[in-house]
C-alpha cells in the first residue's frame, strides 16, 4: 500500500488530494444525465449513419464550462470535471448497442422486444464499469508513465486549461481544428482521406503492385497522435504497413485464382478491390494478433490479477472492508467487496437472461456462461490496454472473435438457426457493451488520476449514467429504425451490425471461419512478444485501416521533433507541454466540427462538395491544410524560450 501511495503523491493534481470538494451535486447530476441521454441519441445516429463515433467529452466539456461562467458557479472545475464524467456514458454504451443490435432487423428476425434488447446492454455496461474499477490503480497510478492514454490527458488538458496564455492557446488551437474537420466533413473543400489513389501513378500502382498508402487527415487524430508519443506510433505504423505493404500483395500474388465474394457477387480475388481484400482476409490476421495480444497481456499482469483477487478476498471473508483510512481521497474507489458481487451479479443475471430467453438446455446455458465469463475479462484487458496506448479500441474486430469462437461452441452443443442467431448476438450486445464502457471508462478514470477527481464518486455515477443511457440507446435504435429502417433503398448503413450479420448468419446455418489466419496472427504475436516488440500495439495496427493509423504516426514524430528542438532538456520538456495543449485543442475542435456536421446531417442538410472531393486538386489542398496544422502544433510548441523556462 505504501507504493502505491507515494506513487499518487508523487503527482499533485489541480485538485488537491488532501482537500475535499464538492463533487456531486443536483446540478452535476442533472446537467450529466442530460448530456449522457443527449449524446445517446445524437452519435447514435451518426454511427449508424457512417459507422463512427464521437467522443462526448469535448463538447461536454466546452459546454460546461460555458454554463459555469452563464450561471457564476463557484465550484466550476470540480463540477465540469464530473459533468463530463457522466455524460461520457451516453457515447461509452453506443457501441454494444449499434454495433449488434440492428443485425436483428438486417436479418429481419422478429419478436425481440425492447427490454429483451435493452437488458444485455445493461448488464454488460455495468461489468464494464466494474473490470475498469478493478484495474484503476494499475492503469492509471502504477504504470502512469508507461501508457501514453492519448485520449483522457487530452480530456484533461481541455479541462484544466481554464484561465490565461493556457487558456487562449486552447482555445485558439480548438476553433481551428473545429473550423478545419467542419469543413472537412460538411463542405469537402479537401479529401479527408489522402490516398495515392487519387493519382494516376497512384492508380497505376496499385493495379500492378496492389500497394496504397493513405492518410485521414482529421486534426482530432493528429492530435491524438502527438499524445501517442513516437514509440508507439512507429510500432503501430508498423502493423499498418505490414498489412498494406506486405499481407495484401502476398495474398494477390498467391491467391489471385481464388474466388472471393465482394457485395454479392463472386469474383476473382485478382480482380478484387483492395479493401475487400483486407477486409475479408487480412483484417482476420490481426484479429488473431488482438486476442493472442489479450492471452499475452493478462498473463503478463498475472501479478497485477493475483493482488486484485487476494484484496477482493481479503474484504469478502474479513469482518468488514479493507480500511481506507490511509488511502488519499484521490485513491479511493468502489468496495472490492461490491465489485466482486457485482461481477458476479452481472454474469450470473445474463446467464438467467440468456437461459430463459435464448438457450434451449442446461448445457448450451453453461456454455453460454464460460464463454462471457471468459471473453469479459480477456478482451476488457485487451480493450482497457489499446485505449491506454493509442486512444482508439478495436470493439468490433475483437467481439468479431467473440461472435466466430461463441458460433462454433454453441454449434457444438446444439444451437443453430435463427435461435442460434439471436443468442449469439445476444452474447455479442452483453460483451461489446462491457469492452465499450471498461475501456472507455479507463479513460475517464486517467482523468480522475490527472484532475485529482474522486474516482469512487466517478464510478458510482457512471453506473447510474450507463444504466439511463442503454434504454435511451435502445429507444434510439428502434426510433431510427422506424424512420429509416436498415435494409432497402434509403436506410442507415450500420456497417459494423452488417458485418455482424454476414458472419454470425451463414457460421449458425452451417459455414465456417477463417481458422488459418486467426492462428497465423496469433503465432505472429507470439514471435513479436519474443522480440520483445508490444504485440497489442502492433496488433491494433493491422487490424485497423492504414488511413487511420498514418495520422497517429505524423503526430508522434511532431511531438518527437518537439522535444528534440533543444539542447536544454527543461526547455523541451516545456515546449512538449505546450504541445500538449494545442494537440488537446485539435482533440477538442475536432470533436466538436464532426458533432456539427453529424447535426446537420440528422437535419438533412447536405453542402458536401463530392465531384470536387475526389479530384488531385482537392487532394492537394487536403495535403497543404494538414501541413498547416502539423506546422501550427511545432510552431507555437517553439515558443517556448530561455527566459519562460527559467520562471
Amino acid at each position: 500500500m505504501s507504493d502505491k501511495r507515494s506513487a499518487a503523491e508523487s503527482y499533485e493534481p489541480p485538485m488537491s488530494p488532501h482537500k475535499n470538494y464538492v463533487e456531486i451535486n443536483a446540478y452535476v447530476i442533472g446537467w450529466g444525465l442530460f448530456f449522457a441521454a443527449l449524446f445517446a441519441l445524437a452519435v447514435g445516429y451518426l454511427c449508424l449513419k457512417i459507422g463512427q463515433t464521437v467522443d462526448a467529452f469535448a463538447p461536454v466539456s466546452v459546454l460546461a464550462m460555458g454554463m459555469a461562467v452563464m450561471f457564476h458557479r463557484k465550484n466550476a472545475f470540480p463540477e465540469t470535471v464530473h459533468i463530463q464524467a457522466i455524460a461520457s456514458a451516453g457515447t461509452n454504451i453506443i457501441g454494444g448497442v449499434m454495433f449488434i443490435l440492428p443485425a436483428l432487423f438486417i436479418l429481419h428476425i422478429n419478436g425481440i422486444s425492447f427490454l429483451q434488447m435493452a437488458t444485455p446492454i445493461v448488464l454488460g455496461g455495468v461489468l464494464g464499469v466494474l473490470l475498469a474499477t478493478t484495474f484503476r490503480r494499475y492503469f492509471c497510478e502504477e504504470m502512469d508513465a508507461v501508457y501514453p492514454f492519448p485520449s483522457g490527458r487530452a480530456a484533461a488538458e481541455v479541462l484544466v486549461c481554464n484561465e490565461g496564455s493556457k487558456a487562449r492557446t486552447m482555445i485558439l488551437s480548438g476553433l481551428v481544428a473545429m473550423v478545419y474537420d467542419f469543413v472537412l466533413n460538411t463542405l469537402g473543400w479537401w479529401q479527408e482521406v489522402l490516398s495515392t489513389m487519387t493519382f494516376s501513378w497512384g492508380q497505376a500502382l496499385a493495379d500492378k503492385y496492389k500497394l496504397i498508402f493513405s492518410l485521414d487527415n482529421d486534426a482530432a487524430l493528429l492530435g491524438i497522435g502527438y499524445f501517442t508519443g513516437l514509440r508507439y506510433a512507429l510500432i503501430i505504423a508498423a502493423g499498418s504497413f505490414f498489412s498494406w505493404f506486405v499481407c495484401i500483395p502476398v495474398v494477390y500474388y498467391l491467391g489471385g485464382e481464388h474466388v472471393m465474394t465482394v457485395g454479392g457477387q463472386a469474383i476473382l480475388l485478382a480482380d478484387a478491390p483492395i479493401m475487400a481484400v483486407f477486409s475479408q482476409y487480412v483484417r482476420h490476421i490481426g484479429i488473431g494478433m488482438l486476442a493472442m495480444a489479450g492471452i499475452i497481456g493478462l498473463l503478463s499482469m498475472s501479478g497485477v490479477v493475483v493482488r486484485v483477487v487476494k484484496r477482493a478476498l481479503h474484504d469478502l471473508f474479513t469482518s468488514g472492508p479493507a480500511s481506507t483510512d490511509n488511502l488519499l481521497r484521490t485513491q479511493k474507489d468502489i468496495p472490492m467487496t461490491q465489485i466482486v458481487i457485482g461481477t458476479f451479479l452481472m454474469v450470473i443475471l445474463f446467464t438467467l437472461f440468456f437461459h430463459f430467453n435464448c438457450s434451449e438446455s442446461l448445457v448450451q446455458t453453461g456454455v453460454a456462461f464460460c464463454i462471457i465469463l471468459l471473453f469479459s475479462l480477456l478482451l476488457s484487458v485487451v480493450g482497457i490496454s489499446s485505449i491506454a496506448f493509442t486512444g482508439n479500441e478495436p470493439v468490433s474486430g475483437m467481439t468479431i472473435f467473440m461472435i466466430l469462437v461463441s458460433a462454433v461452441l454453441m454449434g457444438q452443443v446444439g444451437m443453430h438457426g435463427n435461435a442460434g442467431i439471436v443468442a449469439i448476438l445476444m452474447m455479442a450486445a452483453f460483451l461489446c457493451a462491457t469492452l465499450a464502457v471498461s475501456g472507455n471508462f479507463m479513460s475517464e478514470l486517467k482523468v480522475a488520476y490527472l484532475t485529482g477527481a474522486t474516482p469512487k464518486k466517478m464510478q458510482q455515477w457512471q453506473i447510474v449514467s450507463i444504466i439511463l443511457t442503454s434504454f435511451v440507446s435502445v429507444g434510439v435504435l428502434f426510433l431510427l429504425n422506424h424512420a429509416y429502417g436498415f435494409t432497402g433503398e434509403g436506410a442507415l448503413s450500420a456497417p459494423q451490425a452488417n458485418a455482424m450479420a454476414a458472419i454470425v448468419k451463414p457460421m449458425m446455418d452451417g459455414g465456417d471461419a477463417p481458422w488459418p489466419l486467426y492462428l497465423a496472427g496469433a503465432f505472429f504475436a507470439v514471435l513479436l512478444w519474443m522480440m520483445k516488440i508490444p504485440p497489442l500495439a502492433f496488433a491494433l495496427g493491422t487490424y485497423l485501416p492504414m488511413e487511420i493509423n498514418t495520422p497517429v504516426l505524423v503526430g508522434g514524430l511532431i511531438s518527437y521533433l518537439v522535444s528534440h528542438s533543444s539542447k536544454d532538456e527543461k526547455i523541451n520538456a516545456l515546449r512538449l507541454g505546450e504541445g500538449n495543449i494545442v494537440a488537446s485543442g485539435f482533440v477538442a475542435g475536432g470533436a466538436i466540427g464532426s458533432l456539427i456536421s453529424a447535426c446537420l446531417h440528422i437535419a438533412g442538410i447536405d453542402w458536401f462538395m463530392k465531384a470536387w472531393s475526389e479530384t488531385p486538386a482537392a487532394t492537394f489542398l487536403g495535403i497543404l491544410a494538414y501541413f498547416g496544422l502539423c506546422i501550427m502544433i511545432y510552431a507555437v510548441a517553439r515558443r517556448i524560450k530561455d527566459a519562460k523556462a527559467s520562471n
